[in-house]
């Protein structure tokens, strides 16, 4: 028993340490593989790091041809991404032009310097152009107000869009003047226009009125109406909404008369839609802007219109494609001398869209048309690529299967209307849906 005992007591110290050790050894091995794993991932890192400095000459110097086509390929992904993006913005959008125009003015036929000819001021006004930005624009002045030529009487349902642009520098210590864009009344001499740039009286009128913050502060919209006739308001006749401003960059907006309801839209922004706001008497002709007086110097403030498109009639789409088995539409815009889409097109195309989901056994032939500005070859190809380019955006972005449609462009062989006018270059740039 006493050998028994004394063996025990020697072994256990034995027997300890070996457990120690092996525990030991095993931490060991852990840190080893880890340490290993981790020098790895390190390898792998500085590997990579390595062959990127090594490409990058290669890129610069254009010997890298693949590599320069992963980054074009990358660009256009971008550039498509960014054409995608600006429909989007405009997803919730479901204003539809009217189908007949009746007034468009983009200033193209005016002087530079020269107040628009049949426009009407009681201030200070002129055509220029604006760095960077399509077409010529109408610079309206502080304390200014503005009449548009008589247009044809108005009918009860009619739309109007246009661009503004508001510019400011300089900090913003004091107010900004407010814009006011407006359907009037008037009588229609021209006589009756300058006196309401002089005294300020219409038969009716309704104003949007843009109150700027300045560059990247809210821009206050309100709508108001003279005490006349527009009497939906309650005094003082306004109902007030905020939006972000996009200084420096164009203000697209729409208006929608429908008998006495009136909706406005800015930037694809539905901001007000107010159904008994026009009484039933009321005939618009004109088109007007008031601009209030400001401290600033001129060179602080640039206000500046363009794009003014008033047309007539709502398209029924439905009817037209699924009945005529042929739609035409003028609400499709693009970019000049680009086949690329305006977001502003984004309530047309939706609903075009929605005959096609509708419909889906329906196929369709999709054809560009241009006005005759320009080169004729030029135009052909123009038309051509836009017609492709709603193809695509119908498949991509509203799903509309791609197999459905054919396109086609007829550049400025076909126009439908007079190409020595505004309004008939306007009715020219069209596209056409012909159900095959």
């Amino acid at each position: 028993m006493k050998k028994l005992l004394i063996l025990m007591m020697l072994t256990a110290p034995v027997a300890a340490f070996s457990q120690s050790s092996m525990l030991d050894r095993f931490k060991q091995k852990v840190k080893n593989r880890i340490d290993q794993r981790v020098d790895q991932g390190m390898d792998k890192t500085i590997d990579k790091a390595e062959e990127e400095i090594t490409k990058k000459p290669e890129l610069e110097s254009g010997e890298n041809e693949v590599e320069e086509k992963v980054t074009a390929s990358t660009s256009d992904a971008k550039a498509e991404k960014r054409t995608t993006a600006s429909l989007q913005s405009y997803s919730r959008y479901d204003f539809i032009p009217g189908e007949n125009i009746l007034y468009n003015e983009d200033f193209s036929q005016d002087a530079i310097g020269e107040l628009p000819l049949k426009w009407a001021t009681n201030n200070r006004g002129e055509t220029v152009t604006i760095e960077s930005m399509p077409n010529k624009w109408m610079r309206l002045f502080p304390g200014s107000r503005f009449a548009s030529p008589a247009l044809k009487q108005l009918p009860q349902n009619f739309t109007v869009e246009m661009d503004l642009m508001l510019q400011f520098s300089g900090e913003s210590v004091r107010t900004y003047p407010e814009v006011q864009v407006k359907l009037m009344e008037l009588l229609p001499s021209d006589a009756n226009a300058r006196s309401y740039v002089k005294d300020q009286y219409a038969e009716n009128e309704l104003s949007l009125v843009l109150t700027p913050g300045g560059a990247e502060k809210p821009l206050n919209v309100s709508l108001e109406s003279d005490e006349k006739g527009i009497n939906y308001f309650s005094n003082p006749h306004k109902v007030t909404k905020t939006i972000s401003d996009n200084s420096g960059k164009p203000i697209h907006i729409a208006i929608w008369v429908q008998k006495e309801r009136v909706r406005y839209w800015i930037n694809g922004d539905k901001v007000f839609d107010i159904p008994q706001a026009i009484p039933a008497k009321a005939i618009f002709n004109r088109i007007g802007y008031n601009v209030e007086s400001s401290l600033y110097e001129e060179h602080q403030l640039g206000i500046y219109v363009s794009n003014i498109k008033v047309a007539e009639g709502t398209p029924d789409m439905r009817s037209k494609l699924m009945t005529e088995g042929k739609l035409v539409t003028h609400g499709i815009l693009f970019d000049v001398n680009s086949d690329k889409i305006k977001p502003e097109s984004a309530g047309v195309l939706k609903e075009i869209a929605a005959v096609l989901k509708e419909n889906p056994t329906v196929k369709v032939k999709v054809i560009g048309h241009t006005d005759s500005d320009g080169e004729d070859a030029k135009n052909l190809d123009l038309s051509k690529r836009r017609s492709a380019s709603v193809k695509g955006t119908l498949a991509e972005d509203f799903g509309i299967d791609a197999a459905r449609m054919e396109t086609d462009g007829l550049g400025e062989s076909k126009p439908a209307a007079d190409n020595t006018s505004n309004e008939g270059k306007a009715q020219n740039r069209r596209v056409e849906f012909i159900k095959l």
